[in-house]
């Protein structure tokens, strides 16, 4: 589903006049709400060289969204929580440059494993109505009652916006269990 037939389909639930500048706004704060309730793991895979601290990771990468950090069999902590040691293995990010810090460096060769959870990464502009959202096919349906909740808040139409705003959230909620489960991969 692409944002055309999201604004078409939510006009439709909510006739109004509000322009296509707003609603693409409203669109992209949808956009990254989705990943903050529905958290979906991913993975990123680094090679680690023995003595080697820093490593560069893909931009899409946020310190936020890190759950986990592997090196070989070797778990490592991030030095953000208050609950590690000195004597423990730990990680910084940066955000800015998108390097991943181990202390202490490997000791070898190993594989190194990053598990994180995705964002949003687009930021929709109303002259390109053709792209999807980045929530996965099967939500893009939820974007329409999440407009059309917002839509129907513009014209104080607090009845209707609890509907379509219970009606997204409780999909999201079902997405965010399935993800934390497993079921949805």
């Amino acid at each position: 589903m692409i944002l055309s037939q999201i604004i078409s389909e939510s006009d439709m639930l909510v006739p109004n006049d509000v322009p296509l500048v707003d609603k693409i706004l409203w669109l992209n704060a949808v956009n990254q709400d989705f990943f903050n309730v529905v958290k979906i793991p991913k993975i990123a895979h680094f090679d680690c060289v023995a003595g080697q601290t820093d490593y560069v990771l893909p931009s899409e990468i946020s310190q936020k969204n890190i759950d986990k950090v592997l090196v070989g069999s070797s778990q490592y902590r991030s030095l953000d929580r208050e609950d590690v040691t000195p004597y423990q293995n730990a990680y910084t990010y940066a955000d800015d440059t998108r390097t991943l810090s181990l202390f202490p460096a490997p000791y070898d060769a190993l594989k190194g494993f990053l598990r994180y959870h995705r964002v949003a990464t687009s930021n929709f502009v109303s002259t390109t109505l053709s792209v999807p959202p980045d929530a996965p096919d099967e939500y893009h349906w939820t974007f329409i009652p999440a407009l059309a909740a917002m839509l129907a808040n513009s014209q104080d139409d607090s009845v209707k916006a609890s509907n379509y705003e219970n009606q997204y959230k409780a999909a999201w909620n079902v997405a965010a269990q399935n993800y934390q489960a497993g079921a949805a991969q």
